[in-house]
């Protein structure tokens, strides 16, 4: 068996393992399972690439803290998840940055993305008004939070489309995982309690690093695409 189908087998049984535990309620086997995802995800993108990424692999080690710091409880150890993820999502613009090329839109794209960006305004307003009293002291810090995570998505959606690259179409769908996954997350932490929430969140976490290793290992390759 090749490395890399081994590797792809072993993230699914973990995989399946982290979305059972969430599901069945069985947090010890998370404890366990869950911390190995994230060091899988950095083989699989060892073994398909050529040349390592720093930044990228301090965005996997934030990924992981993050994980560990959920999994734990002491004292403050939430603000320390969101200083994780808060962080990683902030070195992603870096690869926003990194692959800009001079904006291109014709009447069509300007349509949608004007379309999307008050579209997902809304949503987290209304994402926000149902979270901000149940996270009390906390708040100011999930503003900040919920803030980054607004733009990076504008930024991820607006690149998409200037670009049209499989390789944008990766971090825009890797994007769409973190803020699903994290939108489940609060949801369920600070507005209302369910499981639904908690299996969603768990599958969402999973697919955004997946897709973000998709992103890093892709070429640059064209859709070719004239309209969205």
């Amino acid at each position: 068996m090749r490395i890399r189908t081994l590797i792809k087998v072993l993230l699914l049984i973990t995989g399946g393992l982290c979305v059972l535990s969430t599901a069945m309620n069985w947090p010890d086997l998370e404890l366990y399972i869950k911390p190995t995802t994230v060091p899988l995800f950095f083989m699989l993108y060892w073994f398909n690439t050529k040349r390592i990424s720093i930044p990228f692999l301090l965005v996997l080690l934030l990924c992981f803290l993050g994980d560990i710091f959920l999994l734990t409880d002491f004292e403050h150890s939430f603000i320390y998840v969101l200083l994780s993820y808060g962080v990683c999502y902030l070195l992603l613009f870096y690869f926003l940055y990194k692959n800009h090329k001079p904006i291109d839109y014709d009447g069509t794209d300007i349509a949608y993305v004007s379309i999307f960006f008050v579209v997902w305004s809304l949503i987290v307003y209304e994402i926000y008004d149902a979270i901000h009293v149940g996270m009390g002291d906390i708040k100011y810090y999930g503003l900040v939070y919920l803030l980054i995570l607004y733009v990076l998505f504008i930024g991820a959606v607006f690149h998409y489309v200037n670009v049209r690259s499989t390789k944008s179409l990766w971090f825009l769908i890797a994007v769409l995982n973190f803020v699903i996954s994290d939108a489940c997350f609060a949801l369920n932490k600070f507005y209302v309690s369910s499981i639904e929430f908690e299996i969603i969140n768990s599958i969402y976490q999973l697919l955004a690093v997946f897709f973000l290793v998709q992103f890093k290992i892709s070429s640059s390759t064209s859709l070719k695409l004239n309209k969205l």
